[in-house]
């Protein structure tokens, strides 16, 4: 049978049919994600319909030939319900930077009472879920008075295609209120809140008709697991919107990182926010790009566990293969570019994993 692959990018929304008999991908498409509903920063919110709507279509689409949904998708987003299915906000994207406002003639962020613990695999930053709500409760008390649920931008499409708000720890750990190592809320600051439920297998959550779907997973961890890394030897340069750096290691890891959960009992050590295809695209060509993607992919390499080579991927390094190889070339660690790989790749290792 075939499984339809849907990944929920920050720049694109791609989908592709995988025959798991044939070990074929075919009819692989894209729309560009939507802007966000206002120009207004730090706030950066998107109509979620916008977002609903490229799914659905692609699900009708191949509904009489598909018989499981695996999706990726981007991670630190999130929307807020009423408890009764109804939504109080737009998707609230990882871009957004509220808590940087201020409140009390001080910032958000700055006032936050709590700090993550290392089994959160997350960290306090401007564009952290755990902040933005914080932020929220200061601004916008009235709205966040009424706020029962909260939904990844994952577990909100699972809901609105199962009636589940479920999605797998990769994603939902994001939101720094999940212990990652059980997939526990351990860490929720909000308990009015009801959180999605976090699955640490990928496994079918509910079902859109025929369709099985399964657990939403984090585009990050999606893209590492369709890239080719040779785990015990490469960093993994992942340039997308943004870029992350990173290694895979077999157990929790301490250090100037996120320890991200990943596949398998795994961990993603992870720098994130790095200069990627946002940077490339708005100032290649530019003096000075160069030297401070090298000065920032340097700095990340030095908080990371060694390795001996780096792998690059990601649509940015297709776009920009020559300013990403003459910044590799630099770097002085030997490297690879398979800018050809991205979350659907990963997508597909699922597929074939959950049999």
């Amino acid at each position: 049978m075939k499984s339809l692959l849907l990944d929920i990018g920050s720049t694109s929304i791609k989908w592709a049919v995988y025959d798991r008999e044939k070990r074929l991908k075919s009819e692989a498409a894209s729309v560009p994600f939507p802007m966000p509903v206002e120009n207004r920063p730090p706030i950066h919110e998107v109509s979620v319909e916008d977002i609903v709507r490229p799914v659905m279509d692609a699900l009708q689409r191949y509904a009489a030939t598909v018989d499981r949904l695996y999706i990726s998708t981007q991670m630190h987003g999130y929307l807020l319900g009423d408890g009764s299915g109804g939504l109080l906000t737009p998707y609230i994207s990882w871009q957004d930077r509220r808590s940087t406002l201020s409140a009390n003639g001080r910032s958000c962020l700055a006032q936050l009472p709590v700090r993550l613990p290392p089994a959160s695999g997350s960290c306090v930053k401007p564009n952290s879920p755990l902040c933005g709500l914080f932020a929220m409760k200061l601004l916008e008390p009235e709205l966040f008075s009424r706020a029962r649920r909260f939904y990844t931008l994952g577990s909100y499409i699972a809901y609105r295609l199962t009636g589940a708000n479920a999605t797998h720890i990769t994603d939902a750990a994001a939101s720094g209120m999940y212990n990652k190592e059980d997939g526990s809320p351990q860490f929720n600051p909000y308990p009015e809140l009801e959180l999605p439920e976090a699955t640490m297998k990928v496994l079918p959550i509910g079902a859109w008709g025929p369709v099985a779907v399964y657990s939403p997973v984090g585009d990050h961890q999606a893209s590492v697991l369709g890239s080719g890394l040779q785990d015990e030897r490469e960093y993994l340069l992942n340039l997308g919107t943004a870029a992350q750096l990173c290694v895979i290691a077999e157990a929790h890891a301490a250090g100037e990182f996120e320890s991200r959960p990943y596949f398998a009992g795994r961990t993603l050590c992870t720098v994130s926010g790095l200069p990627g295809g946002r940077e490339m695209a708005v100032r290649s060509g530019t003096a000075g790009l160069a030297d401070e993607m090298v000065s920032d992919y340097e700095a990340a390499l030095i908080k990371l566990p060694a390795r001996a080579r780096l792998l690059v991927t990601g649509g940015a390094a297709r776009h920009h293969e020559a300013l990403v190889a003459a910044v590799c070339d630099r770097l002085g660690v030997p490297y690879r570019l398979r800018p050809d790989r991205d979350a659907l790749d990963g997508l597909i290792e699922l597929s074939d994993l959950t049999g």
